[in-house]
């Protein structure tokens, strides 16, 4: 059985640790907060001109985004048909050649 002053200890050291982790996790919902407060202020305080300029921005980073999607889905489609044609050849090869 351990000691009253080990098992003091160890129960100091689970409520510190646990305080300092609860702080961590607190202070860290500040600054979140505090960062998307802010950032919504600089939105609205923004003029016009700033905020097309941002929103052209975003257009381009989509824009390049759906090219290089469209050719991954170009490439897949080929693959697709690459492999029903494989597939479809070696099916051929399969059957009797007398038609039973």
């Amino acid at each position: 059985m351990p000691s009253p002053q080990n098992v003091r200890r160890l129960v100091l050291t689970a409520a510190v640790t646990s305080i300092t982790i609860a702080g961590s996790l607190y202070g860290a919902g500040i600054k979140t907060q505090e960062e998307i407060s802010e950032n919504t202020k600089k939105r609205q305080e923004a003029t016009f001109d700033e905020q097309m300029a941002a929103l052209q921005g975003m257009r381009s980073n989509l824009m390049a985004r759906k090219g290089i999607l469209q050719t991954q889905i170009q490439e897949l489609d080929t693959r697709i048909e690459e492999k029903k044609g494989r597939d479809a050849a070696s099916i051929d090869k399969e059957r009797p050649q007398d038609g039973r």
